[in-house]
């Protein structure tokens, strides 16, 4: 049999077989007609249920099967404990071939073709269906079995067991034509284009490949391929090339160059005589230039590499041209080994099933004298690159015990959405599929695995039947008392159908869903509930109402907090809350700070700021701040000022002084701008009655003034006064630059604040220097600070030379200034004339020696200077006079009609 639908590969997910989950097992119905096992097999493999054969089926791990029952008890525990997995195939059997097939005749050979069907029987019969069984015609072709049917699409041919090889039109049975061979016939091939070359191949006990044709008279003319090596087999074609077997094994020949490709020897048993006559081959074309090979338990696949040497025929008929030349063609075509392996059946068919894997049918064959004896056909799916068994069923088939191993036929077609194998044997025929999603769907439904039907349902079913597993699923978690995973599923499932056009099914789903979590809640155990329950879409408010009275009651204000943070106020009874808070905050107890924290969540959200900012400025939550500066209610809370303004300190006032200006400036930033910005609706006074008691706030009341004289100087012009004695207690390094800048303070009230204070001098220089009392201010740089310095800075900034007089006559009694004086620079030559003259004659001063010798060289460079720049300018004027008498004694021209 050829498989001329294999490029095809399965598209289903692939599932492993697995036994039922009540530990029975599955024996054929009385009435089903199906063929029991024997006693002795193990029933665990048997597949059958009615007229649905249902994959029972093991996934072997290393596992043979002369293992002992044993064996099998002792980890029969453990093993159902184990999650079940689905089939990989489902099994139907067919009821619509005739009866007759399998009591009066049975099946011989079979062909699957994309268009039709057509089944050979032991009688002769040549049947032939459409894809759906429904049939076309039958035909009487032969007197004995027909062995071998192949199709070119138009025409078929079989070979039989009589000698005979039946060629016909598909359309018409009639134009049947019969060819005598004389020796039984096990293969036959037809030309790719046989209406037009009348060749086809046929091979069978006589050991020839025989190449056939008709004349132009019609007379058959035969010509030998190859022969004398045993029955042949089976013959098969792929593009251009033939390929037989017989028991040299495998030859492939070029149908263009009629070259020997390659030829593969059947292998050799160390213990038997190898007998490949024995068994039947089996030949698969999973590609276009692949072919894989079944025989015995041997796999062989063969790669078939094109060469470019031009056009050329490629049916039978470029046989005999190059037959009758005298020379031998040049091999066209290239044939590789590329995989070799045994499996453990041996084969009765083979097909492709998915990606890199195998169908085989078969049983294993461990009876020397009775090779062939009959056994429960197996159905295994094996890697090919690997060759390593990964799915096997055993697949009752009626009377399996009096079939033998080329009883049995597998066959594939693609259908519309999947392919489908047919399992056929002389008695029965039975229709394979892979197991579909809905088939898992059903099959976990069935096990009441409903969380595993769920997750297939999404790719398998309708919304309504996925929605219906689901929410068994749930009642099988709410029984088992998973009450956390039946809230999240339920959550899962709320989510599913949000966004359904179906009114119907949503709302019934959410009610459902009402009803799962009220069951959940109605229990106790709400902590399950809270975290999962959906608010979009909104359940009825009092499932939300229930959670959150239940975590009041219970007084878990954790999670009371996070559900109110979480949900939206439209989902629950908020003000019913709000009431229930304002009462218990009432009591002042241990838990008031956190039910302020509840309420003021809830008047935020409300946007509800007046209400909300007494329970934040309880809390010191910074948050109120922000929200009294950028919604101006500052002048809602007047009464509260102090306590607004400590809201970011979080210790005692004791420890209020302590603390860095510069941090406590960061610290009290917001409240002190909040203060200003609404300086015009709070008066600056009632602030500062506010902060001067206790005096801990008089720091902050600093930081607040000085705040504000920045930006409104006006607004505390009268309390300047009041700000010189902030500056001296908080930042004393900028009071005489306040002294300095501000103009609206009583300066005799300073001086005497400043005088009454010790290292405030020169906030004393610049108070007595703003009043005129320069010798004071004077007297105090010499005697207080004894900096000459600045005693001459000072002098020269007011450039007042009675205060000059003073500075010389009052600080000669003073080395460290006389020496200053004389250091200093002396443009006219009048300091130094003075103070030397006024030195006390026995005055030891440090230096005096350089200082004067500094003098003198300056004097005589300035003197030198002084003489030159009068030279300089007494030439110059020379020159001038010179040039002024010439032009007194030149004459001048006059016009006198200009003077008339």
């Amino acid at each position: 049999m050829q498989d001329n639908d294999d490029k095809s590969a399965a598209v289903s997910p692939v599932f492993n077989g697995d036994k039922a989950t009540d530990g029975t097992n599955r024996e054929p119905k009385a009435n089903d007609e199906v063929s029991s096992k024997s006693e002795e097999t193990s029933p665990s493999k048997v597949i059958e249920s009615l007229d649905i054969i249902a994959g029972v089926s093991e996934k072997r791990f290393g596992r043979s099967h002369s293992e002992s029952s044993d064996e099998d008890e002792v980890s029969g525990e453990e093993s159902d404990e184990e999650e079940e997995i689905p089939p990989l195939l489902k099994y139907t059997r067919l009821n619509k071939l005739p009866t007759n097939f399998f009591k009066r005749d049975s099946i011989s050979a079979c062909l699957f073709h994309e268009d039709f069907f057509a089944f050979g029987t032991h009688a002769g019969l040549l049947h032939l269906t459409l894809p759906d069984f429904t049939p076309i015609q039958t035909v009487k072709l032969h007197r004995s079995s027909i062995l071998s049917i192949h199709s070119d699409g138009n025409y078929f041919a079989t070979g039989s067991i009589d000698g005979t090889v039946a060629i016909g039109l598909i359309e018409d049975l009639s134009t049947v034509t019969s060819f005598d061979f004389k020796r039984p016939i096990q293969a036959v091939v037809l030309d790719s284009d046989y209406k037009s070359s009348a060749t086809f191949v046929s091979g069978g006990m006589a050991g020839e490949v025989i190449l056939s044709q008709r004349n132009w008279l019609g007379n058959r003319i035969d010509t030998v391929l190859a022969k004398g090596q045993g029955p042949i087999m089976g013959i098969f074609t792929v593009d251009d090339v033939i390929l037989w077997m017989n028991d040299a094994g495998i030859t492939f020949c070029s149908i263009h160059s009629r070259a020997h490709l390659l030829n593969v020897p059947f292998p050799t048993d160390d213990k038997e005589e190898a007998r490949p006559a024995l068994y039947r081959p089996h030949v698969h074309f999973p590609e276009s230039d692949r072919i894989i090979v079944g025989w015995g338990d041997h796999v062989w696949m063969f790669k078939v590499s094109l060469k470019t040497n031009g056009e050329y025929g490629k049916n039978f008929g470029s046989i005999l041209s190059s037959a009758a030349s005298s020379l031998r063609a040049v091999p066209d075509k290239k044939v590789e080994l590329e995989h070799y392996f045994r499996i453990r059946i041996h084969m009765a068919g083979i097909a492709s099933f998915k990606d890199d894997q195998i169908m085989c049918l078969g049983f294993e064959v461990d009876d020397i004298e009775n090779k062939l004896a009959a056994k429960i056909p197996e159905l295994e799916i094996i890697d090919t690159v690997s060759g390593e068994e990964i799915y096997n069923d055993e697949v009752v088939s009626k009377n399996y015990q009096n079939l033998s191993l080329n009883d049995y036929h597998l066959g594939k077609h693609i259908g519309k959405t999947s392919p489908e194998y047919f399992f056929i044997s002389a008695s029965d025929c039975i229709h394979v599929q892979v197991f579909s999603l809905k088939d898992h769907f059903d099959w976990y439904v069935q096990r009441e695995n409903y969380l595993k039907a769920w997750e297939v349902g999404k790719y398998a079913v309708s919304l309504n039947d996925r929605l219906a597993v689901g929410f068994q699923y749930v009642d099988q978690l709410i029984t088992d008392k998973q009450w956390k995973n039946a809230a999240s599923f339920t959550a899962a499932i709320i989510s599913i159908v949000n966004n359904s056009e179906d009114k119907q099914v949503k709302n019934e789903t959410l009610q459902k869903s009402q009803d799962v979590f009220l069951n959940i809640i109605e229990n106790g155990e709400v902590d399950y509930v809270y975290d999962t329950i959906p608010t979009e879409p909104q359940l009825d408010k009092h499932l939300y109402d229930a959670i959150l009275s239940f975590f009041l009651k219970e007084l878990k204000l954790k999670e009371f907090f996070k559900c109110i943070q979480k949900w939206p106020l439209r989902v629950f009874s908020y003000q019913k809350f709000e009431e229930q808070l304002e009462e218990r905050i009432e009591k002042h107890d241990e838990l008031e700070g956190a039910y302020r924290d509840a309420i003021i969540h809830l008047f935020l959200v409300q946007k509800l700021y007046s209400k909300a900012i007494p329970h934040m400025i309880k809390r010191k939550d910074i948050r109120a701040l922000s929200i009294l500066l950028t919604h101006n209610l500052i002048s809602q809370f007047a009464d509260d000022i102090l306590e607004i303004l400590l809201i970011p300190y979080d210790d005692t006032l004791e420890n209020l002084p302590n603390l860095p200006l510069d941090k406590l400036a960061v610290t009290f930033r917001i409240p002190i701008d909040l203060l200003v910005k609404n300086r015009h609706s709070l008066e600056v006074s009632k602030i500062v009655k506010k902060l001067e008691s206790p005096k801990q706030l008089r720091v902050i009341l600093f930081l607040y003034l000085k705040k504000l004289s920045v930006i409104d100087p006006d607004a505390t012009a009268p309390l300047e006064n009041d700000m010189i004695s902030l500056y001296a207690d908080y930042q004393r390094d900028q009071l005489l630059n306040f002294l300095k800048k501000r103009v609206n303070y009583d300066v005799e009230r300073a001086i005497e604040f400043c005088s009454k204070r010790k290292g405030f001098h020169n906030e004393l220089i610049y108070l007595w220097g703003k009043i005129g009392e320069n010798k004071k201010a004077l007297s105090l740089i010499i005697d207080g600070l004894n900096d000459p310095k600045l005693a001459i800075e000072f002098v020269k900034s007011w450039g007042d030379s009675e205060l000059w007089e003073f500075m010389v006559g009052y600080s000669m009694d003073k080395p460290k200034f006389v020496k200053a004086l004389l250091d200093s620079p002396d443009e006219f030559g009048k300091i130094y004339l003075e103070v030397i003259k006024a030195m006390p004659t026995e005055m030891h001063i440090n230096g005096l020696q350089a200082t004067l010798v500094n003098i003198c060289r300056s004097n005589a460079l300035n003197l030198q200077v002084s003489e030159n720049v009068f030279k300089l300018i007494d030439d110059e004027s020379k020159e001038y006079g010179i040039e002024y008498l010439k032009a007194l004694t030149k004459g001048k021209v006059i016009n006198i009609n200009d003077e008339l």
